[in-house]
């Protein structure tokens, strides 16, 4: 008995030892410390802060800091631009000697260009990269609210309110009057795709290829420029569910400021007008008060990754909802994505599987309804005593009540976008590998509209409606070699080169038909057969297809980060253009010089990176090209009896043009990158020459 008491109290010494020591390495100590880099000069400026804490300072001239009332047991970070951010377990020390390296991470980030990737530190040609965390912030409603303001020469631009509309992008200017072109989007190495497709939250970065010598990889298709957009992979590291949404609100910036009921009044009374005849309204409404509202959206993205050793995978699903500040405009989508990728052979065997859909239901709104807003009296009421819509007796000062518009009128259209694609690539011999892929899409329209004929807008033809489906079939066959070595005594030279072949088919079709005089409104555009007017030329149907067959290679040569040079050729073979012209061709080259891994810059320890660009290159254009502009081409002509029998007659209507030829647009470039004072100033300033020939 003894001996357990003697055990006891012995335990119990040791609990109290241990709390009073622990009590004391709780306690807040008062650190010293000083902060420099692997040379041994002292950091100036360099951010110290405990973890979890409002507690901080920042370093001296000398590097030196004293930062008081910090837990004994606080975990420090120290951080420095241009420098590796370390974070330090004090374990009860109240002195702190810090050394940090500098971070190369910015030069040796990796950077997608076109069918490939490279560091930035031999990109030769005007490429702009903005990964995850460099994304603007806070709301992004589609892809390119990521890129605003964050590319020099990206210009994007929301033209309206309205939200079935999206931004218009235009990179270093127009380069074609056909078609408006903008940057090619290329997503996930897929060209020619939409970035409403793909939801901000499923981004991992994006490039964008400024100057032909980087877009010429891209050959007819690349004179506006080329957005890359990489999506977000699984990781085989851990199984992870992330869900991240918001809610946000539109409102008119500048609301036309109309004249009230008695501004109305007494204006026309001051112009010696007569409005005798309303004297019988008494309203005071506000038009464009009742044709607004407050416009809400509403996200919700939801994705599941994970994986293993040899796979990963990642889904999602996003939900958007959004309400215009036009009472008759709204949009709600729904997008999923999902990606696998399995690994075999010793890694030399890489086989991947993506798909995306995206349903999405828009209302367009009647933008001219809005001029009647500016001709209504604000004496008149939107809707009569008995709820009904007011209509103005004579329609007297009267072209319509253009609330009842919004209400009854529509233009509606549900669009569907499906695609799915499959790559194998294999590692033949080290530095050599093949790749194959494989894709195929289908977007599909269902376009209504309706002018009811009880309202202004509808009562000219005792209504209206309309109704078209579209469908746009996309084939994508593509094979690429890629090849990379290293030689030299000290492996100081680098080469890589890539050769492919893409093979493209298109098909688009067409059904509208278009008929008025209805007797039964209720069921507006979904009974055009109720119409009772069907006229020849009201009920059409179409159907065209092109193809593109493109060969391209590139070869890149580095020389200890010094001595760069890239060349690249593509050769584009189009079903759209004239028998003489079928092919054209769209080189490119640029070099580029790391003075700052020069030796005579040793020295210059405040230039982290300096590197001197020069490139030209040729792109092209064939989009909005219409697929059958080089042909001869007929179309219906009134009709002509034969034998008693009234058939439809044709003329011509397009005389073949065999030299339809490409057209091109011409790039020199020439920039500078820069890095200034670890890493704490950095930027690029270019000069470019861009000139478009033989325009369409």
């Amino acid at each position: 008995m003894k001996k357990q008491k003697i055990i006891f109290y012995k335990g119990m010494l040791l609990l109290f030892v241990w709390a009073v020591s622990l009590c004391s390495f709780a306690q807040n100590i008062t650190l010293r410390g000083n902060v420099s880099d692997t040379k041994g000069d002292p950091l100036v400026g360099v951010t110290v802060q405990a973890e979890g804490s409002t507690a901080g300072t920042v370093t001296d001239a000398d590097g030196n800091f004293t930062l008081p009332n910090v837990p004994g047991n606080a975990t420090l970070v120290v951080s420095y631009m241009g420098m590796r951010t370390q974070t330090i377990e004090l374990n009860g020390r109240t002195t702190l000697n810090v050394v940090l390296e500098e971070d190369a991470e910015l030069l040796d980030e990796v950077v997608v260009v076109g069918y490939g990737t490279q560091t930035r530190r031999e990109i030769t040609g005007s490429i702009a990269n903005v990964s995850e965390e460099n994304f603007n912030k806070g709301i992004n409603r589609d892809a390119s609210d990521l890129l605003q303001g964050k590319v020099a020469g990206l210009i994007v631009t929301s033209g309206s309110g309205d939200v079935t509309r999206g931004s218009q992008i235009r990179l270093r200017g127009t380069s074609t009057l056909q078609n408006d072109q903008g940057p090619m989007i290329v997503i996930d190495g897929i060209p020619g795709g939409d970035m409403s497709t793909v939801s901000p939250s499923d981004i991992e970065s994006i490039s964008v290829l400024k100057d032909a010598s980087s877009a010429a990889i891209y050959g007819s298709r690349a004179a506006g420029g080329v957005i890359l957009i990489t999506t977000k992979r699984g990781s085989g590291a851990k199984n992870l569910l992330q869900y991240d949404g918001y809610v946000s609100v539109d409102q008119v910036a500048n609301k036309p400021d109309m004249m009230n009921a008695a501004e109305w009044r007494a204006t026309n009374k001051e112009l010696g007008n007569d409005i005798s005849n309303f004297d019988g309204y008494t309203a005071d409404t506000d038009w464009f008060g009742e044709m607004l509202r407050t416009g809400i959206s509403t996200n919700h993205s939801i994705s599941l990754s994970g994986g293993g050793p040899k796979h990963n995978y990642r889904a999602s699903y996003t939900f958007l909802d959004r309400t215009g500040i036009a009472r008759d405009n709204e949009m709600t989508r729904h997008s999923f994505r999902f990606q696998l990728q399995q690994r075999a052979i010793n890694d030399r065997l890489r086989v991947g599987l993506t798909g995306s859909g995206t349903l999405t239901d828009m209302r367009f709104p009647f933008r001219d309804d809005f001029i009647l807003a500016y001709n209504m009296p604000p004496v008149y009421p939107v809707y009569n005593e008995d709820g009904s819509y007011f209509t103005a007796a004579n329609n007297a000062y009267d072209q319509g009540n253009p609330v009842q518009n919004q209400d009854q009128n529509y233009r509606k259209a549900s669009n569907n976008y499906f695609y799915g694609a499959g790559d194998l690539q294999f590692d033949i011999v080290e530095g050599l590998n093949l790749k194959a892929s494989l894709y195929k899409s289908r977007f599909s329209s269902d376009y209504s509209e309706w002018e009811d004929p009880r309202n202004s807008r509808g009562d000219g033809n005792n209504g209206l409606a309309v109704r078209q489906a579209r469908k746009w079939d996309r084939e994508l066959m593509e094979w690429t070699a890629n090849y990379e070595t290293t030689f030299g005594a000290d492996k100081t030279h680098k080469f890589d080169a890539i050769l492919g072949y893409s093979w493209e088919n298109n098909v688009f079709s067409s059904q509208r038909s278009q008929a008025t005089d209805f007797v039964v409104n209720s069921m507006g555009a979904d009974n055009i057969q109720s119409g009772n007017s069907l006229k020849i030329g009201e009920v059409t149907s179409s159907k065209n297809a092109y193809k593109l067959i493109s060969f391209f290679g590139r070869a890149h040569y580095s020389y200890q980060d010094r001595y760069m040079v890239t060349a690249t050729v593509r050769r584009d073979g189009s079903s759209k253009f004239g028998k003489n012209h079928k092919w054209g061709t769209f080189p490119s080259a640029s070099a580029a010089w790391g003075i700052s891994q020069e030796p005579f810059m040793e020295e210059i320890d405040w230039v982290k990176d300096l590197k001197l660009r020069v490139g030209y290159g040729v792109t092209g254009n064939q989009d909005g090209l219409q697929p059958y502009k080089s042909l001869e081409l007929y179309s219906a002509a009134g009709t002509y009896y034969s034998d008693g029998s009234q058939l439809t007659a044709y003329k011509i209507s397009q005389n073949a043009n065999p030299d339809l030829k490409w057209e091109s647009t011409a790039m020199l470039n020439i920039g500078l990158d820069f890095s200034l004072f670890n890493n704490r100033l950095n930027g690029t300033i270019e000069w470019y020459d861009k000139q478009t020939s033989d325009m369409l």
